[in-house]
């Protein structure tokens, strides 16, 4: 283990056991520094990892804060993964934004409308890797949703789908391919646009197996141990 993981996997176990809290104020580099063993350029680069997949946040004149938000497995429930004892690890979201689109692509296939929106995320895996996550809905569906905060964007997105419109995800299918990253995936994460990854593509159905949202899912090589979950339906309702 890396002294840049060593000191990620710290600070994360001290989330995961409630030692520090969102909003909770994190010592001075320096201070860090001394604790962890390191030098203060490597803290640096830790807080920096941290910060980029939105378990921290830094503020000029304030401090270091914690502000990463915690989501149950069921938040990526198609993937899980586990550390070398066989232990899952925790996930974590960064919401980057939401754009509004016409563009084509197999999302419009699948959804089959005019005018889409796009959530990008960015999802941590124990302090180890990153994916990128591209989430698509129709545009009159998320527009149903009567603003959604970023708080909630960095939630179970299914979850919101299913109690503010009552549209349970019944049923995905999901593909597993070796391909160039997206271009999402390629700012996201900085990866390399001409070296192969991982690429994985959802399509979830609701009531009356009416397509519901179109989802990418994008890392680069990692050497964890992953396992596909496949789901049955979340609540009971017709076809």
């Amino acid at each position: 283990m890396t002294k840049l993981e060593r000191i990620s996997n710290a600070i994360i176990e001290a989330i995961e056991s409630g030692a520090l809290r969102e909003g909770h104020r994190l010592p001075s580099e320096e201070e860090l520094a001394v604790q962890h063993r390191v030098s203060v350029g490597t803290m640096q680069k830790a807080l920096a990892r941290l910060a980029h997949v939105g378990l921290i946040r830094r503020e000029h004149g304030r401090g270091t804060f914690i502000s990463g938000h915690k989501v149950a497995p069921a938040d990526v429930r198609h993937l899980r993964f586990l550390d070398e004892q066989g232990h899952p690890l925790t996930s974590y979201v960064h919401a980057h934004g939401v754009k509004r689109m016409k563009r084509k692509g197999p999302w419009s296939d699948f959804l089959e409308g005019q005018a889409f929106v796009r959530v990008d995320r960015t999802i941590n895996i124990g302090g180890k890797f990153d994916l990128s996550s591209e989430f698509w809905l129709r545009e009159e569906d998320f527009d149903k949703l009567g603003g959604v905060e970023r708080q909630e964007l960095e939630s179970n997105l299914r979850e919101l789908l299913l109690h503010r419109l009552a549209l349970p995800t019944l049923r995905v299918d999901q593909w597993i391919r070796f391909a160039p990253p997206t271009a999402v995936a390629v700012r996201a994460l900085g990866l390399d646009p001409e070296k192969p990854g991982f690429l994985m593509e959802l399509r979830g159905y609701t009531l009356r197996d009416k397509p519901l949202y179109y989802q990418r899912v994008c890392a680069g090589p990692f050497s964890e141990r992953l396992v596909i979950v496949r789901q049955g339906p979340q609540v009971d309702g017709p076809p």
